[in-house]
């Protein structure tokens, strides 16, 4: 009869080798043989910097007359697709917010078959989990924020807590932060999402990244976010904030894009 020693060790080599397991299956950027990479951004004010300085050009594509509009050109022997989520033709408004970014990624995907997925542009900030204005984060994990469903198994589902593409040691590198991206819905100032925010040590909130994650995970197509940080969520000013930083973060975005394609080449 196995003594309790025998039993503790027996638990602790199983919680070990799982472990380990995971960390192995983990997919590192460097580890990727990427030739096309796909691009999903919301508005038009974060894709401008962003095509001027990868020099590219409209794609005459209806996307079977969905709102969406594509950018596409070569850097650095890699072939880009920018997909944008396009105007909203009731309210005359920029489609933002995951349904847009689910959509989109579906639509790009399909149409380029990319081998990574990059979910890129603005976002606010946690001031109290460490977050600085004009930070430039990578995701290590995306979160839905504002799906709740206290039903087992649809609570994890409601979630996401999808895993992203590692890029470490490059993020150092080209100084880019790794941290926790979490999307919703709603950008309004509400206690239930900040006490998420905490719980999860959210640094980015977006309305985009998880609905890319989503799609990218059920197409088996590597991904991550990458974020700047105009404005904290909380806070007497945050309209100001967003205001000041978004051209400084949207350019400094479309430079750290280019010095990791540059990093990309094959």
């Amino acid at each position: 009869m196995p003594t309790l020693i025998h039993v503790i060790f027996l638990l602790y080599s199983v919680i070990f080798s799982a472990s380990l397991a995971h960390a192995e299956s983990a997919t590192t950027l460097n580890k990727l043989h990427v030739k096309k990479v796909l691009l999903v951004i919301a508005m038009d004010s974060e894709a401008k910097p962003i095509i001027s300085t990868l020099n590219l050009h409209k794609v005459d594509h209806s996307f079977s007359k969905l709102p969406m509009q594509s950018y596409r050109g070569k850097y650095n022997k890699l072939d880009i697709l920018l997909i944008m989520n396009g105007m909203d033709p009731i309210n005359h408004v920029q489609n933002v917010g995951t349904q847009a970014a689910t959509l989109s990624t579906y639509v790009g995907a399909e149409y380029f078959h990319p081998d990574l997925i990059i979910s890129i542009g603005t976002a606010g900030g946690v001031e109290q989990n460490g977050t600085k204005l004009r930070d430039i984060y990578v995701s290590q994990k995306i979160y839905f924020y504002d799906r709740r469903l206290a039903i087992k198994g649809y609570h994890e589902y409601a979630l996401g807590g999808y895993q992203s593409v590692s890029l470490s040691p490059l993020d150092k590198k080209i100084g880019l932060k790794p941290g926790i991206v979490c999307s919703g819905d709603s950008f309004d100032d509400n206690q239930t999402d900040y006490n998420m925010f905490i719980k999860e040590n959210c640094s980015a909130i977006d309305m985009e990244a998880a609905g890319v994650a989503w799609v990218s995970m059920l197409m088996q197509t590597p991904m991550f976010a990458m974020k700047g940080i105009t404005n904290f969520v909380k806070g007497n000013n945050i309209h100001e904030q967003y205001q000041k930083n978004l051209p400084i973060v949207t350019s400094a975005l479309a430079d750290k894009l280019r010095e990791l394609l540059k990093n990309l080449s094959w």
